[in-house]
């Protein structure tokens, strides 16, 4: 059957090139697309369901007003002229009342698109609006290795092939970095040692050798104990830390207050098991760490992966083929977004609102502009976002004025007061940049949208005339802007560029040994203090509370799916097995999990091994009373990241 080429959208480093299988106008499948070496020929179960999510009955079609309460969740349809009359009505009045700021853009990873993704930026900056500061996921991680690594890139993820050690640091491939499998089995084949290190058992153990059970939150403090017994037993490459490094020996000096039996009450530990594991990382001949995000979710998270960003350095495994980290920043920027996002257009102190502080935005806590439009696009922070009885009560809000660019009734859109219908990747035209290696892909539709759906572009571009505005953004078409930012890019040649535009996936080669990308070239370790670790912020509670990711779902996305949350199954909780008999809880019992935000009553799951005083709970699912209305809306320590790993919680038998 004919193919056409297309790529992911999602927020996931593999970037996947696809082939889309149509027949009489309908999407049949989707597989990977052997031109790209990394996809080859496989795509996740999640993509091979798209077909069966593109054509739902239950997608909105049509635009959609609001015909009963906030959150119940009932519309009548509405055409575009009426749904952009609205709009730019409602906005005008506003902002003659309260000014620009009044207005909030709500948009995170929906789909990674350059144009899709990035263009709202620019069009609320035009508008005055207030700024939304969009870190929602892994800034914490990303400022972390900032201070030590300044915009270096890590290694691509085939070069893990030739690594002898592998710590997989938080690190779930099944769901996060699944195309990585094999080339994980090609270094265990060539006899690599693969570690795990996880607060529990993730489907990665399978892929291990040994996995070792930290607590949260100690992540930082284990790496500072291996550093401790590198230094102290010889392990580490004066040579190379003396021509690469700054702030070796200040680290250096305070190592002694983290050795193994000092940290042990913080990561549970036994002395020797860190002793045993530096030990291996230290006589490795190219250990690689792939990390994750999770440790980074925390208030000490931007700390944490300063922490183990000193490793390689202190071994000089970046000086070796197959050493280093695999998953802090992988690929470079291949393309200048800012054609997109217009920041000469920003304001001077405009107001600026924290993506993870919605609940307190929509409160009016801390802002000098009340919030009474809010536009949601390619994301549901009723689902995702911390702080979700705070966000449902913001929401419905009769003086709030929502609009929901959506494709099916998700929480948020329960809530909107106009719902507009939006498409799916294979219905658009985009640019695609993977961040977990680096590679380009210029995508056309292959299906035609049905009904009244629009893109972004088209969307913006719509409310741009209807609100007055005159930028020059605002009539270029979706292909200029994206051949624009092709042929900009400084990282492609001409050749490259061409192929690029012809719809083929390019993947670029990255430089071995990798640049050190800061300001004097050097790896920075007590910039600008020595790498330490603190408490995160915790809480009463007995319990820690984890939240992973799902294999079959991508946190809210893919929720449309029936066969894909069949296989994710009910919302669940992992506990250690000691704590469930404690409380009298069997696998399979229910209980309720609570704190001073909010319960949410689940199944138990006793399936797997959990580090004791830890509950995991695995996916987003739709609804009130999930995991995020036990979440606070705390900030990580650097990058004002997500802290959706820090808060604690009490269980009982529901």
């Amino acid at each position: 059957m004919p193919t056409d080429r297309t790529a992911c959208p999602y927020d996931c480093p593999e970037g996947c090139s696809l082939l889309a299988e149509v027949q009489d106008g309908r999407l049949t499948a989707v597989t990977g697309d052997p031109a790209n070496p990394y996809t080859g020929g496989w795509v996740c179960a999640k993509l091979r369901a798209l077909p069966q999510a593109v054509h739902s009955p239950e997608r909105i079609l049509t635009p959609l007003r609001r015909a009963g309460k906030k959150g119940e969740g009932r519309f009548v349809p509405v055409s575009w002229a009426e749904a952009s009359e609205e709009i730019a009505g409602r906005w005008k009045g506003l902002i003659a009342r309260y000014g620009p700021e009044t207005l909030l853009p709500y948009s995170y990873a929906g789909t990674m698109g350059a144009v899709h993704r990035n263009c709202g930026e620019g069009f609320f900056r035009a508008l005055g609006a207030s700024e939304l500061v969009r870190t929602l996921c892994s800034s914490g991680k990303s400022a972390g290795w900032q201070t030590v690594m300044g915009n270096s890139c890590d290694l691509s993820p085939w070069e893990v092939a030739c690594s002898d050690l592998v710590l997989l640091w938080s690190a779930n491939l099944p769901a996060t970095r699944a195309h990585l499998i094999p080339i994980l089995r090609q270094a265990r084949e060539r006899g690599a040692r693969v570690v795990l290190l996880d607060v529990y058992e993730t489907p990665s153990a399978r892929l291990a050798d040994e996995t070792i059970l930290v607590r949260p939150g100690s992540d930082g403090a284990l790496a500072l104990s291996m550093l401790q017994v590198l230094a102290a037993e010889g392990y580490t490459e004066e040579a190379y830390l003396a021509a690469h490094t700054t702030g070796w020996q200040a680290l250096k000096a305070t190592l002694d207050r983290w050795t193994p039996e000092i940290t042990q009450v913080v990561t549970g530990l036994e002395p020797e098991t860190v002793r045993a594991l530096a030990r291996a990382y230290g006589r490795a001949a190219a250990p690689c760490i792939v990390l994750g995000s999770g440790f980074s979710r925390s208030g000490n998270g931007g700390e944490t992966t300063r922490a183990i960003a000193a490793l390689p350095a202190a071994v000089g495994a970046w000086a070796k083929r197959g050493g280093g980290t695999y998953g802090v920043c992988s690929a470079p920027n291949l393309v200048d977004k800012s054609l997109l996002k217009l920041p000469e257009l920003a304001r001077p102190g405009v107001q600026r609102v924290n993506i993870n502080q919605l609940g307190p935005a929509l409160a009016g806590e801390g802002l000098r502009t009340p919030i009474h439009a809010l536009y949601v696009y390619h994301a549901n922070p009723a689902a995702v976002t911390s702080g979700q009885n705070a966000i449902l009560r913001g929401l419905a809000r009769e003086d709030l004025f929502t609009v929901v660019h959506e494709r099916y009734l998700t929480d948020t859109a329960r809530y909107a007061d106009l719902i507009l219908p939006a498409p799916y990747m294979v219905e658009t035209e985009d640019l695609y940049t993977s961040y977990g290696y680096r590679q380009i892909q210029y995508v056309r539709p292959v299906l035609a949208p049905p009904g009244e759906v629009k893109s972004n572009w088209e969307v913006f571009v719509l409310l741009a005339r209807a609100m007055g505005l005159a930028h020059p953004l605002f009539e270029r078409s979706v292909g200029a802007l994206c051949r624009e930012l092709v042929e900009g890019s400084p990282w492609l040649t001409a050749e490259q560029k061409d192929r690029v535009l012809t719809g083929e996936p390019v993947v670029l080669e990255a430089p071995f040994p990798l640049p050190v990308e800061t300001a004097d070239g050097k790896i920075h370790l007590a910039d600008p203090a020595p790498i330490t670790w603190y408490p995160p912020h915790g809480g009463p509670e007995p319990f820690r509370l984890v939240c992973a990711p799902a294999v079959h779902t991508l946190n809210s996305s893919f929720n449309e799916c029936r066969a894909l949350a069949a296989l994710r199954g009910e919302m669940a909780v992992r506990m250690n097995r000691a704590d469930a008999a404690a409380l009298g809880l069997t696998h399979g019992d229910r209980a309720v999990l609570s704190n001073e935000l909010g319960e949410m009553t689940c199944l138990v799951s006793l399936d797997r091994e959990v580090a004791p005083g830890v509950v995991v709970a695995e996916g987003v699912y739709p609804g009130p009373g999930t995991v995020n209305c036990l979440t606070h809306p705390r900030l990580s320590d650097l990058g004002a990241a997500t802290t959706l790993n820090d808060n604690r919680v009490s269980v009982r038998r529901a």
